[in-house]
């Protein structure tokens, strides 16, 4: 978890629609150029006006947790990728567009939540990848879930967007025992899954 932070090459510059934001990218972070459409409708539907410690958990170039870090001004938001550009891209973010924020921003190159305590975070927002390198799979987004539900504290919420087809709803209800439907639209969907119990 304390590996070293990356140089900056061939970082990406662009305008986020809607805000006064400039998002960068270093190389080989997912969305480069632009706003991909699902976290563009995930940012439709983030809860707001949470306290303590909330997860954007793959969080590539930190938009949806710039967001979050917007939206709850009472949180403190851990940004986590596997990735130390996507890491770096998140804290560049931060520091560029609410650099007011970064006390209460902590980041992490880390595998999903491996290593992570249990019971911490009041929720985990997170826009799951469906591939590893070039094959379908939903395995990271399946370690993904298991991860946050260990980490939530009770009654801590996980927040999801992902492709339709993908039936999340099933997967999350079996491991959390609920899920709802947040938003939908013809393509994607935003769920909630709530750890109601000490089962871990």
């Amino acid at each position: 978890m304390n590996r070293r932070w990356p140089d900056a090459p061939q970082t990406v510059s662009w305008k986020l629609e809607g805000t006064d934001w400039t998002i960068h990218n270093h190389a080989n972070v997912f969305s480069r150029t632009g706003l991909d459409i699902g976290a563009r409708f995930f940012m439709q539907h983030l809860p707001e006006n949470l306290e303590g410690e909330i997860v954007d958990l793959g969080c590539g170039n930190g938009v949806i947790g710039l967001t979050l870090l917007d939206k709850n001004p009472q949180a403190k938001v851990v940004f986590v990728d596997e990735s130390p550009m996507a890491v770096a891209s998140s804290r560049l973010n931060v520091e560029t567009n609410m650099p007011e924020a970064l006390d209460r921003c902590e980041f992490m190159i880390n595998n999903a939540l491996s290593g992570v305590e249990p019971f911490r975070f009041n929720a985990v927002l997170c826009n799951p990848p469906f591939h590893q390198q070039h094959a379908l799979t939903d395995n990271v987004a399946w370690e993904m879930f298991h991860h946050a539900r260990r980490c939530l504290k009770i009654n801590g919420e996980l927040y999801i967007v992902a492709n339709r087809h993908l039936d999340y709803f099933h997967k999350l209800k079996k491991i959390f025992g609920n899920c709802t439907t947040i938003a939908t639209n013809n393509k994607f969907v935003v769920l909630k899954a709530v750890k109601l119990g000490r089962r871990r």
